[in-house]
């Protein structure tokens, strides 16, 4: 676990000159829908890249404030060990997944030097050790939406804070495909 986090974090740092920009860490807590599959719960930590890339010029008219980025993040994931649920009364299963996520944020224009907020939207495949959901797959997609808000940007340390919503899905590779809706809440720091 400790390894993959460390390697996760030096790939990362060692993209950082091609794409040179910011490198944030956030954690969050999350937990999807309540459904008659049961509830998941995660926790997460995220290292996220983000950059002005060339091929955003083509954006730039329509999106002067916009950012790429890239981030790959490890979960603890508490979900019902069963596709029933809680139904039979079986434990809750802990699971650990990793996804890397591709996406385009946007920040809005302010006059305060205080708050930023922005938005964020993209996709990426995700991977755990054990089916999420329960008799799905291991393999996923995870699409997410951000809103979030940059607090003291010109700070030496500027503070994230934001909402996540991610769909989770296996793109139908399996013959069970119920999704899974998840909201969360993050935080976090820019590392200078």
């Amino acid at each position: 676990m400790v390894r993959s986090i460390v390697r996760a974090v030096l790939l990362l740092l060692l993209s950082s000159p091609a794409f040179a920009g910011d490198f944030n860490i956030y954690l969050g807590n999350a937990k999807s829908e309540t459904n008659r599959h049961g509830q998941s719960r995660f926790r997460t930590i995220s290292f996220e890249l983000t950059g002005r890339p060339r091929l955003l010029n083509y954006i730039d008219r329509y999106l002067p404030d916009a950012r790429a980025g890239v981030d790959i993040d490890y979960a603890d994931v508490r979900q019902p060990r069963s596709w029933f649920g809680y139904t039979y009364g079986d434990p809750d299963d802990s699971v650990r997944a990793e996804w890397a996520h591709f996406f385009v944020r946007n920040y809005w224009r302010t006059s305060s030097n205080t708050l930023r907020p922005y938005v964020d939207i993209g996709t990426g495949p995700m991977w755990s050790n054990r089916r999420i959901p329960a008799a799905t797959s291991k393999l996923n997609f995870n699409s997410q939406l951000g809103l979030g808000v940059v607090i003291f940007p010109n700070a030496r340390l500027p503070l994230y804070a934001g909402y996540r919503f991610f769909h989770i899905s296996n793109g139908g590779l399996t013959g069970r495909n119920p999704g899974l809706n998840v909201n969360g809440f993050f935080v976090g720091a820019r590392v200078r």
